[in-house]
Order: structure tokens, then C-alpha cells, then sequence
């Protein structure tokens, strides 16, 4: 599979399993540096519990539908 980097123009060809690893390892990586950010956050009482990853994954999922439709802006935090 090829996989292009709409701003950069960069082309990787990977197969679907590397895909899957590398696009797991990343997701891993931004959940936890989402996570590090929420719990600093001293104006907010965050619980690290399951709904800290809910917020997560639909903030995720919010900003991809976004970016899918051309817009530009995305969730305020």
C-alpha cells in the first residue's frame, strides 16, 4: 500500500501490517501525550479513568471528520 502525506507530499509504501503496527504505535504515543497534557492541567479536576480515553478517541475521531470536509478549525480543549 502507499501511503501520501497530503502537506509534505511524501510517499511511504508499506504493507498493511507494518501500516497496522506503526499506525497503532502512533495512536499510543498521541493518547499519551493527550493524557500527560489533561492530567497538568491544573484548572481541571481530570480523573485518569476510561472516560479521559473516550475524550480521546472522539476528539480524534471529531478532528478527522473535519479535516475529511476541507475545514480547518478543530475542537476547543
Amino acid at each position: 500500500m502507499k501511503v501520501k502525506n497530503k502537506l509534505t507530499r511524501e510517499t511511504l509504501e508499506i504493507t498493511y501490517p507494518e501500516f497496522r503496527k506503526k499506525f497503532v504505535k502512533e495512536i499510543r504515543i498521541a493518547f499519551e501525550s493527550y493524557r500527560r497534557t489533561q492530567l497538568n492541567k491544573y484548572s481541571y479536576n481530570f480523573k485518569d479513568d476510561n472516560s479521559m480515553e473516550y475524550n480521546f478517541y472522539f476528539q480524534l475521531q471529531w478532528n478527522l471528520r473535519l479535516v475529511g470536509r476541507g475545514l480547518k478549525r478543530s475542537v476547543p480543549v
